[in-house]
């Protein structure tokens, strides 16, 4: 751990920790000789923040972070944060044990796409004319597991992945956004495969959110998936899936 410095322990904190960077928070602040409620709420928010990225909004993991009282003592801040600590060790202990080691890697392309066919014309040039496995969500059935499982299962059987963004859904900024799930997905697979092997297509008229920009990306015109299908083969080569014309 860092030295101490003069900074306050939020401050101290990552914008977009991990689930232990969140549990150091934690015992930081339980090792101050005052707690207050504001460092306590900031510990609950990002760690639900992280179990969001992980699990969704609608997640029981991420419905038992709910925000603290607003009047709390010292002591009853202390057990707050001792509680929550206990939990996320306990979900970072079966994430460590139902993940496979970062830079084990599968076989399988993955497709994360919204409610566009567009991604079957990918699928169907990576399969048919390249001829390389591939996945994505609801290839095998999931009926008995939970959304995080289905996503273990493709995040160990993934060498590689595209994450194609396509123009769906109008928020309030009157653009067109990429599907939540897909962004979700953009997340987990570069976290697990690296900028390089997990590619997003993003299609013309698609907003790209800041944490894309000047990231791996293939730019592709509205509705015409098929106009980068030798880009797609290209970056494959050079990956090493696909054997050099």
């Amino acid at each position: 751990m860092n030295s101490p410095s003069t900074s306050t322990p939020a401050e101290q904190v990552p914008p977009r920790p991990t689930i232990n960077e969140v549990i150091e928070y934690g015992k930081r602040l339980l090792a101050l000789p005052e707690l207050k409620v504001g460092p306590v709420q900031m510990h609950t928010r990002r760690a639900r923040h992280q179990l969001k990225r992980i699990f969704g909004d609608v997640a029981e993991h991420t419905a038992l972070f709910n925000d603290p009282p607003t009047s709390l003592s010292d002591v009853a801040a202390r057990k707050f944060v001792e509680q929550r600590n206990k939990l996320l060790e306990e979900i970072a202990s079966r994430l460590d044990a139902s993940v496979a080691p970062v830079g084990a890697a599968g076989d399988r392309v993955f497709f994360g796409h919204g409610a566009s066919p567009l991604w079957r014309e990918l699928k169907d040039f990576v399969a048919e004319r390249l001829k390389l496995p591939w996945d994505e969500f609801n290839r095998t059935p999931v009926a008995g597991f939970t959304t995080f499982e289905r996503l273990q299962d493709m995040l160990n059987n993934a060498g590689f992945a595209f994450l194609i963004m396509t123009a769906e859904e109008e928020h309030a900024d009157a653009k067109l956004h990429a599907r939540a799930n897909v962004i979700h997905e953009v997340g987990l697979f570069q976290g697990r495969l690296g900028i390089r092997k997990a590619i997003v297509l993003l299609e013309e008229e698609c907003s790209e959110f800041s944490n894309i920009v000047g990231l791996s990306q293939i730019r592709f015109p509205r509705g015409r998936i098929s106009a980068v299908f030798e880009e797609v083969r290209s970056v494959l080569e050079r990956e090493g899936l696909v054997a050099r014309a």
